[in-house]
């Protein structure tokens, strides 16, 4: 992959990333459970480090100081940790019991397809990328993306049969 390939890529994915920052904040003040408010909001601001880290590739990559980046290890999302702080929320949990809107399913399959999307593309970049960094960065950025779909998995088992995450039953 030559730096115009590099750039359009990167560029590609600045797009992935804003369009699934706005649709994580819209389907967040939509969703009317709580817990998946809570993971939507979560996903919206990973997409706002995926942004700025995007950002500062293609300047680097502009500038010729590719090789002075240094890519973090990924950000994992992990449903139970978001879960567990939550379940000490004892009326959010109640009202999660009864309140799934009718729309909140689709905000979150919607989302699903948006990671989906996402980590594949990243998985391609990664895949073509000549540039270490590049390669690094796509790979992490792919991981990420694996663990927010994850995420929306367990979110929408979670809003399908609340009771199983309360110690009802196994998730």
């Amino acid at each position: 992959m030559n730096k115009k390939e590099m750039e359009k890529t990167l560029k590609e994915s600045l797009s992935l990333e804003q369009k699934g920052y706005k649709w994580y904040t819209e389907g967040a003040e939509k969703i009317t459970n709580s817990l998946g408010r809570k993971m939507l909001k979560r996903l919206a601001d990973d997409e706002l480090t995926h942004i700025k880290r995007i950002k500062e590739i293609y300047a680097s990559l502009t500038e010729g100081t590719l090789s002075d980046i240094k890519v973090d290890p990924p950000n994992l999302a992990i449903f139970d940790e978001i879960f567990n702080r939550m379940k000490n929320q004892v009326d959010d949990a109640i009202n999660d019991l009864t309140e799934v809107g009718v729309d909140d399913e689709e905000i979150i399959n919607v989302a699903l397809e948006l990671e989906s999307h996402a980590r594949f593309h990243y998985e391609e970049a990664a895949e073509k990328a000549t540039d270490k960094v590049v390669k690094d960065f796509y790979t992490m950025l792919a991981k990420e993306e694996k663990s927010h779909y994850d995420l929306l998995v367990q979110t929408n088992q979670y809003m399908a049969n609340p009771s199983l995450f309360f110690g009802m039953g196994e998730h």
